[in-house]
């Protein structure tokens, strides 16, 4: 399976979003959108009532949230192409269960994001349960921070358990850790400062960027 790179968006901007959304259309056909309840971390951004996904796109759905079950449910009117919650904020074994079956009795995808801190040993036993491992280059909810190299250990570490499961990488990836981030067995590498944000070049020209180091 090739790499896909998918834009992924945070704004507390309903106008930001839809450009955003606009111009990750103009790249791909798959996009990841950024939710964080101000409670998780000290940031807020957009709900998913302000979502309007278009029709023919894929839209994962990267949860920052401490009420998980609460955000799910408002998401599954979306048509997500995956939904996913943060390792971390969930307290009880029983309740990451619950989330998992919430998302896969709807009939969508499932995924659980770990922060560089999370050892993968300790989602050893939601792996099977689902689709998608989003390992974070640094601490979820704030754009712009620094990558941390050590992550890229985990995608193997992953594999080792489930070599078939969809493993992403969200956060920090730039010209400067494009090199680090291609030496993992990626299948989806999510990209939002560098993309959008970039002083040097235009969203187009920069994905082309990136396809051609990482394809």
């Amino acid at each position: 399976m090739s790499v896909k790179i998918v834009p992924a968006i945070l704004t507390d901007s309903v106008d930001e979003l839809n450009a955003q959304l606009r111009i990750a259309r103009q790249l791909t056909d798959r996009v990841q959108i950024d939710i964080i309840d101000g409670e998780y971390v000290e940031n807020t951004t957009i709900k998913p009532t302000d979502i309007h996904k278009p029709i023919d796109a894929k839209i994962d759905i990267h949860l920052m949230v401490n009420d998980a079950p609460g955000y799910i449910a408002q998401c599954l009117g979306l048509n997500p192409y995956t939904i996913i919650f943060q390792f971390d904020a969930m307290k009880l074994q029983r309740d990451i269960f619950s989330a998992i079956e919430q998302i896969k009795s709807a009939g969508f995808r499932a995924g659980i994001a770990v922060n560089p801190d999370i050892e993968v040993e300790k989602i050893h036993k939601y792996i099977p349960k689902i689709d998608h491992v989003l390992i974070m280059g640094y601490p979820a909810g704030f754009t712009g921070q620094k990558f941390q190299r050590s992550v890229i250990d985990k995608v193997a570490q992953v594999r080792s358990i489930r070599p078939d499961i969809e493993v992403g990488i969200d956060g920090g990836v730039n010209h400067q850790s494009l090199k680090i981030v291609a030496q993992g067995d990626f299948d989806v590498v999510n990209v939002n400062t560098y993309l959008f944000h970039n002083p040097e070049s235009d969203p187009l020209t920069v994905y082309s960027q990136l396809m051609e180091a990482l394809l």
